[in-house]
């Protein structure tokens, strides 16, 4: 906005006005802020404060000029001695009763006609015993109160601390009579100057309390709070009469009283982990599916409910929350082994109650609040003497070329399929059961070509190119013509089974029924692949004896390729690659972090070589399609 003019913005009996750049030099406008004008009074807002600010400041005081209006226009002032012995809703009622009777006819500080007052406010009879009754009058206009909380929006002040006696006392008194909602003050100030608390800091609690209630009724858009002392001893005096509530409801249940320092917090440890469950299970839930890695996690919120006792949450402090911590870090038995848990399934739980504690501090269902010093919480899981592994153990267990021979043999078109591939492309069931046929490109050159990927490559080559699930580590793997031959086939025959053509951005591997065989929502999803994989082990082992091949899952194809690739050091880079190790993908596909220098080049190599190795395998099946 140019500040070369002067702007002036009218809403709502409200006017902001920016000072001319032009003045004259004696008077500096650009150290002053922005004027604003309500109802015939003037604010000038801080200078520098950003417009937004100032803006919001303006929306606060005409909130408050509206709040003022109700509250100046249902102001009804009586003597102080009236208010003793009649309760409040009786007030209540008759202000409503006056008001709506007799409003008009008294002018804003008059006497009114007394007697006319008197017979219209019953609840103090005709007699004139009430001393005469006022309204605050028929149009609103700006109190000492009304005025101080002005300014304090003015200024920025959010929360409003309770306002100052003079200010106050100016505002519900008229003349010697008080306006009835705040007749509770009139005991305060009616003796001697001596004896009258001189700010409302020094009010008693109770005081203090019943003043934010009726500021908070006056005016219920401004933010109102009490000196701390009093938030203090409001909240003590509160708890202690919830304490006893309780205390007194677990009684007549026949229950044990609570400890008599406990928070007073809701909910239990399981009631907040079924909570948790909900909103983790949601986490995992993308469009209406369910993503089946979400099973473990979920596994591992209902151990914490089965295995650790429940406890409110107000008990929960840090020592308690340590001894969840401790149940998981010494390692407790696995209750169908008798044997500890290992070390990572522990750690995989303590990462798991990291998270529910985050959850549940800011959680808006429950009250309850990390105890000081959590970071400190010890979560390192005990290592025990049954942990030491040997040499053995880290050598990864795979086939050998025979053992994969009678596989192939004895394997149905289908299985050669998922045989072939996975040895072809490093791919296990997660990978192979998430590949769609537009992540193919059959026989042509490698599709990075023509963007500076230097491959020698032709028509003759075919390729899978894909991004790793959940890690999205983009993979590319050269296709052997028997992998090429058997998709071919398998896309045939599929299609007159589900009786239609394939979709681009159909997954592979589908079922007679056209569903996916590997099941992303299901607390299994390879299965159906496991369950293959054992029936081609059990006809292998029918036909060449029990020992014809070792027992290992189907997962072990996937190793087969980088393990062959890893016993040379040198190319223990390439098994990376071939693994889709590495850096997610994000888009630019030759930039330096983004593979221009992986060696695709060199893996495609390995993949043709390995082919090589395997060829005893292809010899021994001449029809692998039948």
């Amino acid at each position: 906005m140019d500040r070369a003019s002067e702007v002036n913005i009218s809403q709502s009996n409200g006017k902001i006005t920016r000072r001319h750049s032009r003045q004259k030099s004696g008077r500096n406008s650009e150290t002053k802020g922005e004027r604003f004008f309500l109802q015939g009074k003037r604010w000038r807002f801080p200078s520098g404060l950003p417009a937004q600010e100032v803006e919001t400041r303006i929306s606060r005081l005409r909130e408050l000029w509206s709040d003022h209006e109700r509250f100046y226009l249902s102001q009804v002032f009586v003597a102080p001695e009236a208010l003793e012995n009649l309760p409040e809703f009786v007030l209540e009622e008759e202000a409503k009763r006056f008001l709506k009777r007799n409003g008009a006819t008294d002018t804003p500080g008059g006497n009114g006609d007394q007697k006319s007052s008197s017979a219209q406010w019953s609840a103090f009879g005709s007699s004139g015993r009430n001393g005469g009754v006022t309204t605050g009058g028929a149009e609103a206009e700006w109190s000492p109160l009304a005025l101080w909380i002005a300014e304090q929006i003015k200024k920025g002040v959010q929360p409003v601390p309770l306002p100052p006696l003079p200010e106050l006392l100016d505002s519900i008194y008229r003349d010697i009579r008080v306006d009835y909602r705040f007749g509770h003050l009139t005991q305060l100030f009616s003796g001697s100057l001596e004896t009258h608390p001189p700010t409302t800091g020094d009010l008693r609690w109770q005081d203090a309390f019943k003043l934010l209630n009726r500021l908070t009724e006056a005016y219920p858009s401004v933010p109102w709070t009490m000196p701390q002392h009093h938030v203090d001893e409001t909240a003590q005096f509160h708890e202690q009469v919830a304490r006893e509530a309780i205390a007194t409801t677990a009684k007549v249940r026949s229950q044990k009283p609570p400890e008599k320092n406990m928070p007073l917090i809701p909910g239990t440890f399981h009631q907040a982990l079924k909570e948790y469950y909900k909103y983790r299970k949601a986490h995992f839930t993308k469009a209406g599916e369910f993503d089946g890695s979400g099973h473990y996690m979920l596994g591992l919120i209902e151990n914490f409910r089965k295995r650790q006792p429940n406890v409110p949450l107000a008990m929960l402090d840090f020592t308690r929350c340590q001894e969840i911590y401790d149940f998981w870090r010494n390692r407790p038995l696995n209750l169908k082994t008798n044997k500890p848990l290992s070390k990572k399934h522990c750690s995989s739980h303590i990462g798991e109650l990291r998270r529910f504690f985050i959850w549940l501090h800011t959680s808006d269902k429950f009250a309850w609040r990390r105890p000081e010093d959590f970071d400190l919480i010890d979560t390192k899981v005990q290592k025990l003497a049954s942990d030491r592994r040997s040499i053995h153990d880290i050598e990864i267990k795979t086939f050998t070329v025979d053992h994969l021979k009678l596989l192939y043999k004895h394997a149905l078109p289908a299985q050669r399929l998922k045989i072939v591939w996975c040895l072809n492309c490093a791919h296990g069931a997660a990978e192979i059961g998430r590949v769609e046929w537009e992540d193919l490109f059959l026989n042509q050159p490698h599709p990075w070509t023509n963007e500076g990927l230097k491959i020698a490559s032709d028509g003759n080559d075919s390729w899978c190119g894909l991004l790793r699930p959940k890690t999205d580590v983009v993979g590319w793997w050269w296709l052997w013509p028997e992998t090429v031959q058997l998709i071919q086939c398998w896309k045939t025959d599929l299609q007159k089974r589900i009786k239609r053509e394939l979709k681009p951005t159909e997954r592979i591997m589908l079922t007679d029924k056209g569903a996916n065989l590997y099941r992303d929502s299901s607390r299994n999803a390879q299965s159906s692949f496991s369950n293959e994989w054992s029936r081609l082990r059990t006809r292998v082992a029918k036909a060449e004896g029990k020992d014809a091949i070792p027992k290992l899952p189907f997962g072990t194809l996937r190793d087969q390729f980088s393990n062959w690739l890893g016993r040379d050091q040198n190319r223990a880079v390439i098994a990376s690659v071939a693994l889709a190790h590495g850096i997610p993908h994000k888009g630019d596909k030759l930039l330096y972090k983004h593979y221009s220098n992986r060696p695709w080049a060199h893996l495609f190599e390995a993949q043709k070589e390995y082919r090589q190795v395997l060829q005893p395998m292809f010899h021994e099946v001449t029809s692998p399609a039948t």
